[in-house]
């Protein structure tokens, strides 16, 4: 009887200290098998809400399918925040922000993000890799938006027929050799954008063409080109000099954002439009100004608009080579 006595004080007093012992805090850094257990999440950072909106365009699925199960705060070494992207330069700058691991599905997602959530650097993951990356970073960065801004719609490797990528431009010699590479369409603020690339991610060109414009002839003897790509890489050359110039500049280093706002809404609104404002066949010293503008709309603009477009190249241009 006295054993028995013992044995249920025992289990009481054994049942006390466990009682009192707190739980320890559950680990949020990987286990032995690389992954890391969801932890429930209540209220969100900036940051964690801009990565689970990024990731969630990303993958076409509703915010609520992703859940963050890690953040920790780092200082990245450079403004790729840490992720370096072929054909990216990256400035040496120490940025703070944040390593947020976020959980969709079955699959797990690195993301690196600056203190506020508005840079966005994903490491790897299934859906794209460090090219696809480079191409949507330079979208970004070209129509001043914030990375989680940009979706991936589809990459898919090609070979291209030339050392260009399979994109023409005036006056441009490219090399007939078959080059390997992506095609990669992204998609931002409603509309689609296509970018060619090598297969190393060394060379990313934009592909979705949307103005043309030349200027030739005239007493002053012009010879200027004008290339814009819907993405907002701009191409001018000019011939007249000795020593020809070309130059290449992007939309936030061109135009104002009234002025992006405008160029948007034509792509909107008109579908093709050619433009001639040449002179007469006839005159002495012809001076030919043509103009070719690559909408998705149906429609056409008026002749006032038309003036407007013809001037709006024509400055953009100039801009090109002050």
């Amino acid at each position: 009887m006295k054993r028995i006595l013992f044995v249920l004080i025992l289990i009481l007093i054994l049942s006390a200290c466990a009682s009192a012992v707190k739980p320890t805090q559950q680990s949020l850094f990987p286990g032995d098998d690389g992954q890391i257990t969801p932890t429930p999440q209540t209220d969100l950072t900036p940051a964690e809400q801009a990565a689970v909106s990024h990731l969630s365009a990303t993958l076409n699925l509703p915010p609520e399918a992703v859940s963050v199960i890690f953040a920790e705060a780092v200082e990245w070494p450079d403004g790729c925040l840490g992720v370096q992207q072929p054909g990216v330069m990256c400035t040496e700058a120490i940025v703070p922000g944040y390593r947020i691991i976020l959980q969709a599905g079955d699959e797990q997602y690195e993301l690196h993000t600056n203190k506020n959530g508005s840079q966005i650097a994903q490491v790897g993951g299934a859906l794209f890799g460090l090219v696809e990356e480079s191409a949507a970073a330079q979208l970004a960065s070209n129509l001043g938006l914030k990375a989680n801004e940009v979706v991936v719609v589809s990459s898919k490797d090609v070979e291209f027929p030339n050392s260009c990528l399979g994109v023409t431009m005036q006056d441009v010699l490219c090399a007939e050799v078959i080059t390997s590479g992506k095609i990669i369409v992204l998609k931002a603020n409603g509309l689609e954008f296509e970018y060619h690339a090598s297969e190393d991610g060394s060379s990313v060109q934009p592909a979705t063409l949307a103005l043309t414009w030349t200027r030739d002839g005239g007493i002053a003897g012009f010879c200027d080109k004008l290339t814009v790509f819907l993405s907002g890489e701009a191409y001018g050359r000019n011939c007249r000099s000795k020593q020809p110039e070309a130059a290449m500049k992007t939309f936030g280093d061109l135009l104002t954002a009234t002025e992006q706002k405008q160029f948007f809404a034509w792509v909107a609104e008109y579908g093709q439009v050619s433009l001639d404002i040449s002179d007469p066949v006839m005159a002495a010293d012809r001076m030919v100004v043509t103009l070719e503008f690559f909408g998705v709309g149906g429609d056409q603009p008026t002749s006032v608009d038309e003036q407007v477009m013809i001037e709006f190249a024509q400055a953009l241009y100039a801009n090109l080579f002050p």
